[in-house]
């Protein structure tokens, strides 16, 4: 069962303008280290710092919080399985919101344009069962 859909959208210039002001204050306000190893370097870090961004954005929306005291930024990880494809990790808030939710699973689509990245997350919990007729 369905129980929470988001996805954001965001400008990869914009995240590069961001890195390059705030520079590691920035990033570890809203990465994790293990996202920060993963990143890529040179030209794509800014791309993949967008992307792993719009995830965690969809995926505070999917639990109906946002990003905030039930759910911050580095309470939402980003990372890959041994496939490549993104797995989310919730830890702190967001991992209590999640289990106040029943949620069971949390499917993540990262998608990057040359200007944009984009990240789609559904999140599931058990089906119920029907409530018996009377």
């Amino acid at each position: 069962m369905i129980i929470g859909l988001g996805i954001d959208v965001i400008e990869v210039a914009r995240m590069q303008r961001t890195i390059e002001r705030y520079g590691e204050k920035f990033l570890d306000h809203v990465f994790s280290s293990d996202e920060q190893e993963d990143a890529p370097k040179g030209a794509g870090k800014p791309s993949y710092y967008a992307g792993r961004w719009a995830a965690k954005e969809a995926v505070a929306k999917a639990l109906g919080t946002g990003i905030g005291k039930d759910c911050g930024w580095t309470d939402v990880r980003v990372r890959r399985d041994e496939l490549g494809k993104p797995r989310i990790e919730l830890t702190g808030a967001a991992a209590k919101t999640s289990e106040r939710l029943e949620a069971e699973n949390i499917h993540i689509s990262i998608s990057h344009e040359r200007h944009l990245a984009c990240a789609s997350a559904v999140i599931e919990a058990a089906p119920r069962s029907p409530s018996p007729l009377p």
